[in-house]
């Protein structure tokens, strides 16, 4: 599991820089936001995407590196776009919950960042 649970079940919070938090379930895979009381779900792919970037720990991942994670190739070409469609997606989907973001790094890869104000 790449995220920490709490303790026995699925959920895991993830600290935002303001002291609050999300809610994360891995057998749904929902994000939650208690406060505001919304929440989103993600495909199976676009979970794993998010799964690699936060393992990364807000550094950069690379664009090859988050080929080889999630499809195990890095030689087909319309993954690449494909990737840009599920960040697209996932960046719609983390709106709805505020307090997490993706962004591009440009000629190198991808990053999740916990935002401190929303």
């Amino acid at each position: 599991m790449m995220f920490e649970a709490l303790g026995p079940g699925p959920i895991c919070q993830v600290l935002r820089g303001d002291g609050s938090f999300v809610e994360i379930n891995m057998d749904t895979r929902t994000v939650q936001d208690p406060v505001r009381k919304t929440s989103v779900r993600f495909t199976p792919i676009e979970w794993k995407i998010i799964e690699v970037l936060y393992d990364a720990k807000g550094h950069i991942v690379l664009r090859n590196d988050l080929l080889a994670a999630v499809w195990d190739s890095t030689s087909v070409e319309w993954q690449t776009r494909t990737i840009d469609v599920h960040i697209a997606s996932i960046r719609k989907k983390l709106l709805v919950v505020r307090g997490m973001r993706i962004d591009s790094v440009y000629g190198k890869g991808y990053k999740l960042v916990m935002l401190s104000r929303f």
